[in-house]
């Protein structure tokens, strides 16, 4: 890599990488700070599962919505400071509330707290283009999808340490001052408008003036128009759908194993680091090889680990292939993220990529939620193995033959 790729992402580019961080961590925690609160409070954990439910499945239908709001803003700043307001109000509102209200207002305010959070993926991500030199778009690809496995591994690890020691509620209390910091970052981090052309403007008047839910239809006809951008969406969709079962099906193989079920936390802790570790090392991939190809690796070396890790012989074996897996599938967003600077015009950016993102939310949530029907005819390991071959299917989108000069929506595409 060049000198200037190196080192040229600079303040502005960092800045927003930190706030992204900041804000995921408090996501990630969130989820499992409430799982632990209500369960201590209520003894339900349906009703848990309802409150994350609704914190989660809302993206479905703010993200397009949100995407195509971002990019026509002028000012984007009030949009990501609500989504952290809500956060931490909701959680906070929780804390006091569980146990002592009826569960559908828990629900509610996981419901609330849902609403803006597709800003905390394709919000972010649409930022980095508007901040960093196209020279380094590929380092700062790779911090950026970095930054996810950062706040997968010490958000939850973070409520475990606190709840283990202070409890539930004090851990659950900690999340909320986590989001309301990152209302501080929101409010420093650069977050330019980007340029747009005049049927896009807001401020444009007559005829030319773009509705928003014009530019949602617009952003999803993209999505569907570009093969390459359309097979990269669908195989991270459909990778999504089968990562969802882990968290079950982790704690299964420990238990198999001869461990208990607290040792699929260090599983999913292995495969976190993993997926670190590759994130980071993604930059220099794409450098030499294209981000379908990439990913079609990725997706392939993500089977063959995962396979592994199902037949391992002893749960030591099983945290070294988990960390291995986690390397391999570390790479996937950094390709992702790249194909989608390169193919969707500036325009449609944050729309085209929170409707991807949302749909791979939605996807990992439909995943978790089909895991108590698998649970009861397979096995750990057959689970695990099915998991392995759905990463096999979701590499098959990657066959299609992208559009020959890299087109959007090109005649015939």
């Amino acid at each position: 890599m060049s000198q200037a790729g190196r080192a040229g992402i600079g303040r502005p580019g960092l800045l927003v990488i930190a706030t992204a961080t900041v804000s995921r961590l408090a996501d990630n925690a969130a989820a499992i700070g409430l799982v632990l609160l209500i369960i201590a409070r209520t003894r339900d954990p349906r009703l848990a599962g309802l409150v994350v439910g609704a914190f989660t499945v809302p993206t479905l239908v703010t993200g397009p919505l949100l995407g195509a709001y971002l990019d026509r803003a002028r000012r984007k700043r009030p949009l990501f400071a609500v989504n952290q307001v809500a956060l931490a109000v909701a959680l906070g509102a929780v804390l006091v509330l569980a146990g002592r209200v009826p569960g559908w207002l828990l629900a509610v305010f996981g419901l609330c707290a849902g609403l803006p959070a597709p800003v905390l993926t394709g919000g972010y991500s649409s930022l980095i283009p508007l901040v960093v030199p196209a020279a380094a778009l590929g380092r700062a690809n790779a911090l950026d999808s970095a930054s996810y496995d950062v706040a997968g591994l010490a958000g939850p690890g973070l409520v475990a340490a606190i709840a283990g020691v202070f409890g539930a509620g004090a851990a659950l209390g900690c999340v909320a001052a986590v989001a309301a910091c990152g209302l501080f970052f929101v409010l420093v981090a650069p977050m330019p408008a980007a340029a747009m052309p005049p049927a896009a403007n807001p401020a444009a008047s007559g005829p030319a003036a773009e509705s928003l839910l014009s530019a949602v239809a617009d952003g999803l006809r993209l999505l569907r128009d570009s093969r390459e951008l359309r097979s990269v969406s669908i195989a991270g969709a459909a990778s999504q759908f089968f990562q969802g079962p882990l968290p079950v099906a982790l704690p299964l193989l420990a238990i198999a194993l001869g461990r208990p079920a607290s040792g699929g936390g260090w599983l999913l802790t292995a495969l976190s680091v993993g997926g670190l570790a590759g994130s980071l090392l993604s930059s220099r991939l794409l450098t030499r090889r294209s981000g379908p190809v990439v990913l079609f690796g990725a997706l392939l070396g993500f089977f063959l680990l995962l396979a592994a890790l199902a037949v391992a012989p002893s749960f030591w074996a099983a945290l070294v292939f988990a960390a291995l897996a986690g390397l391999a599938d570390g790479p996937s967003l950094a390709a992702t993220l790249t194909v989608r600077q390169r193919t969707i015009p500036p325009d449609r950016y944050a729309q085209a990529t929170a409707t991807a993102a949302s749909l791979k939310t939605g996807a990992y949530a439909l995943g978790a939620a089909c895991v108590g029907l698998l649970t009861g005819v397979l096995t750990a390991r057959q689970l695990l193995l099915a998991l392995a071959a759905g990463q096999l299917l979701a590499a098959l989108p990657l066959l299609d033959r992208p559009d020959p000069r890299g087109l959007v929506g090109a005649p015939g595409g």
